[in-house]
């Protein structure tokens, strides 16, 4: 009697941030191997490197404290001496990442995969105004009207306006962020942000889908390239909210790793890896802010603060990114491991213009001034990555534990950089792994085989039926060569995701 079984045994836990657990490889799952996975981590940021690349950092809200001056407010009320205050912002930013991983092997050299990212992101926001000296008016209806100095409130404004009313102190924090989110039909009511609040938010991040092909393998090396796509899933940040995090860049990426693995030793695999990453062009509403100055008048950089009527549907093309891999991966002994690796990568600068042709008051076409935004766009990181990892494979393969899982921890930090942040972030990885297999038994005669006797793997030959201990042989072989290939699938396909906080 003839008997087919199929004996699923792959399910894949990756709980990580950054997935490259092990040494990165250009290694797909064998043929009819296939994965389902979740992953978990914890990233922070509290500071950026400065604008040239190197490791000197600066605080993450460095452009946020600044000295707003009453002309950068209405070059015709202020005078040079007006101040509307210097801001003082504390800002921080950290967040959990889960996701779901899905592979297949199509063939024993082509694979495919999906991931699919969930974050949480906490914010928490301070924000203080100091050495004002101007002071807020508002109409009769207790809306805020307008910011200005108390000389000029006295001698000129308040005969014109005598039901307005002017505080009675120089411009408070509490002032400058109602400031900021009036929507009354006022005059400095022009901002209309939401409220600036803490939160901690949950959101899909950018899902990926990918195959990778390794197309030589020798003794010694092997290569393979991996192309893949990122769908516009995450969540933009929101125009209105000053403070606001994304999920992503929204928007359609196309992208591809071309790698090579060097394999001196059983127990040592080195990568080398390269890639690119191009980010297609779209349409998003933006709000058109300017460049901003020190107490020197100097441009020091940028804050994403504009008032509501600078928004408008411009075409954003964010510029693509070359990246850059190279590490190694140790087996101390069959069931312990360690890798260190580094990741490169460089990004053009963004490039915005008109998405519409918007007229001003006299029938002209607007034309803003987008140096602002591009500004400390082009951006460049060095990361580190150290991880130790434990395997049960080998006692699976021996009989001596139940179920074949993989275990491991690590930490990866930014080393250096230019216009980004620098990035930490620890991780932790369960992988249970497994393969397909086909059941042929024969018939019964004299003494039942186990069951261990009627798996068929993929390629067995003919000889394998008449000699039942080479059979075994070649079965734990096979057995072994799928454990090891669908590790290493699965801790390098994912470094696709890297950009993707």
């Amino acid at each position: 009697m003839r008997k087919i079984a199929l004996s699923l045994l792959v399910l894949v836990f990756l709980l990580t941030t950054t997935l490259p657990a092990w040494a990165n490889s250009v290694e797909t799952l064998p043929q009819g191997v296939f994965a389902l996975g979740v992953k978990f981590g914890y990233k922070w940021a509290k500071r950026r490197f400065d604008k040239n690349f190197g490791t000197k950092t600066t605080s993450i809200v460095k452009d946020y404290n600044v000295t707003i001056m009453g002309k950068d407010l209405d070059a015709a009320l202020f005078d040079e001496e007006d101040i509307a205050g210097t801001t003082d912002v504390t800002y921080e930013n950290y967040g959990l990442e889960v996701g779901i991983t899905t592979a297949v092997g199509i063939t024993d050299n082509l694979s495919a995969m999906l991931i699919i990212p969930i974050q949480k992101i906490h914010n928490s926001i301070q924000v203080g105004v100091h050495g004002s000296n101007l002071y807020l008016v508002r109409d009769e209806f207790g809306n805020p009207a307008l910011i200005a100095p108390k000389k000029r409130w006295d001698e000129q404004l308040s005969s014109a306006f005598p039901d307005w009313t002017i505080s009675d102190r120089k411009l408070t924090v509490d002032e400058f962020k109602e400031v900021l989110t009036c929507r009354a039909n006022t005059m400095v009511c022009q901002y209309r942000y939401k409220p600036l609040q803490d939160f901690d938010r949950w959101g899909l991040g950018e899902v990926i889908a990918g195959i990778r092909y390794k197309f030589q393998e020798e003794k010694y090396y092997r290569h393979g390239l991996t192309v893949f796509f990122k769908f516009p899933t995450g969540r933009h940040v929101d125009t209105d909210n000053l403070f606001d995090s994304n999920f992503g860049d929204q928007q359609v990426d196309m992208g591809f790793w071309y790698g090579i693995d060097l394999k001196p030793h059983k127990t040592f695999t080195f990568n080398v890896s390269f890639g690119y990453t191009d980010q297609f062009p779209d349409v998003k509403e933006k709000r058109i802010f300017t460049r901003n100055r020190n107490d020197q008048g100097s441009t020091i950089g940028t804050i994403p603060l504009a008032v509501d009527s600078s928004k408008m549907k411009i075409h954003r093309d964010i510029g693509g990114n070359w990246d850059a891999y190279w590490g190694f991966g140790w087996s101390f002994v069959p069931w312990l491991s360690y890798s260190n690796e580094f990741y490169f990568f460089w990004k053009y600068e963004d490039n915005y213009w008109n998405a519409e042709g918007e007229l001003d008051g006299e029938g002209n076409v607007v034309i803003p001034d987008y140096r602002a935004m591009e500004y400390g766009t082009d951006q460049a990181a060095l990361e580190m990555t150290n991880m130790i990892g434990f395997s049960t494979i080998d006692w699976v393969q021996k009989g001596k534990f139940p179920v074949p899982l993989m275990l491991g921890i690590g930490y990866t930090v930014g080393l250096a950089g230019k216009n980004f942040e620098q990035n930490h972030s620890v991780w932790a990885s369960l992988d249970l792994v497994g393969s397909i297999y086909m059941f042929d038994g024969g018939e019964e005669q004299g003494e039942a085989e186990s069951e261990m006797d009627r798996v068929k793997m993929p390629g067995r030959s003919e000889t394998d039926d008449v000699d039942p201990d080479r059979a075994m042989a070649r079965r734990e072989s096979k057995h072994q060569n799928k454990m090891g290939d669908t590790r290493s699938f699965m801790n390098s396909f994912g470094k696709v995701q890297k950009l993707g906080w």
